[in-house]
């Protein structure tokens, strides 16, 4: 094997020379960065050839800067390089064998702990699509399983409830239902609260429902005086506080809405949704309010719903029972307690549009 080595501005030209010189079968063993004098920076490639050559004295041609600019005429011969003993190679070829083996211990070596973190990282998440891939191949639970193994429905147990949740869940219509259900099914001593002073015409529709069902309606204006409205009501047997409805990305406004709220002892908090709320919708707005304890779901418009299986799923997903189920706009007609039985009906038989379940 014969050893060379060229020096050019770059890797092309390079190239270009090796194949010149030693023809298309010379193959580069080594290449490095060299400096070259008032030229700058260029390359250094040492290539190799298996040939029947004359005997060169030095492998080395010299620095480019140093060659000869002009080209030798077709008739003039090259002068004939001399051989390189067994010795001149073995000696070349050390340092690529050194560097051979540096970077296989580099390869092989023990891994840094960038590396253990990463591969750590990497495992956590094979992990994870595991489970995942997993989760997603198993049958879904049936409706029928889910009920007899979670508590999908539960009763209104506090005297102060509040209802939350996005805008358009029909929260101000409910409460009326509530509160008129309280005070004139039971003739039980209501009082309303309403915090919603964003939406136009909230405060005159929820006016209209207090004088219709004859109860007190108080509205407070700023969030930090709510906790010390409802204290204000110690006489009556229940409150009902409407809430404004929001978008789960006005971050601001739920938090302060959730600090408010936590601030009443004794609050029982009812998620207000829609019947046909996707499970993305739903899980994440139980997200969102996660700094709130959530002790009932209750889904609205169930008469404009198509798919209902989300009212026994969604309960047993987040162990949160339903309280109410609403299936139309009639005050207070079109509201019902949310009973397992009721629910599963609900859940497995599509609701004509308009009637009421």
């Amino acid at each position: 094997m014969k050893l060379r080595k060229y020096q050019a501005a770059t890797m092309k030209e390079a190239v270009a020379q090796v194949k010149a010189d030693l023809g298309p079968t010379a193959m580069i063993v080594a290449t490095r960065q060299v400096r070259r004098g008032f030229l700058g920076t260029g390359v250094e490639v040492t290539a190799a050839i298996e040939a029947a050559e004359p005997e060169v004295e030095d492998l080395l041609l010299p620095p480019l800067e140093e060659r000869s600019t002009v080209a030798p005429s077709p008739s003039s011969t090259p002068p004939t390089p001399a051989a390189l003993s067994d010795a001149d190679v073995e000696r070349i070829m050390a340092p690529l064998r050194s560097e051979l083996r540096a970077l296989k211990v580099q390869l092989r070596g023990a891994p840094s702990k960038d590396d253990e973190s990463i591969a750590k990282e990497l495992s956590s998440m094979r992990e994870a699509l595991a489970r995942i891939t997993a989760k997603e191949k198993a049958p879904a639970a049936s409706l029928q399983e889910l009920a007899r193994t979670h508590t999908i429905s539960g009763p209104t147990l506090g005297k102060v409830v509040a209802l939350v949740g996005p805008t358009g869940a029909g929260k101000t219509t409910t409460i009326a239902k509530l509160a008129a259900k309280a005070a004139l099914g039971r003739r039980q001593k209501v009082a309303l609260i309403s915090v919603d002073t964003y939406r136009v015409g909230g405060e005159e529709q929820i006016r209209i429902f207090a004088d219709i069902i004859g109860v007190p309606l108080i509205i407070v204006h700023k969030l930090e005086n709510l906790a010390e409205t409802v204290a204000g009501l110690e006489g009556y047997s229940h409150i009902f506080i409407d809430t404004a409805g929001r978008s789960p990305r006005d971050v601001e406004a739920l938090d302060e809405l959730v600090r408010a709220l936590r601030a009443i002892p004794g609050l029982e908090t009812h998620l207000t949704l829609p019947a046909g709320s996707t499970v993305r919708w739903i899980d994440g707005w139980v997200q969102r309010l996660g700094g709130l304890r959530l002790d009932r779901l209750l889904f609205t418009k169930v008469d404009e719903a198509d798919e209902l299986e989300e009212l026994v799923r969604a309960p047993a997903r987040h162990d949160i029972p339903v309280s109410y189920v609403t299936t139309g706009q009639r005050v207070p007609e079109d509201i019902e307690d949310a009973t397992e039985s009721r629910l599963l009906s609900l859940a497995g038989a599509r609701i004509v549009r308009g009637e009421a379940a």
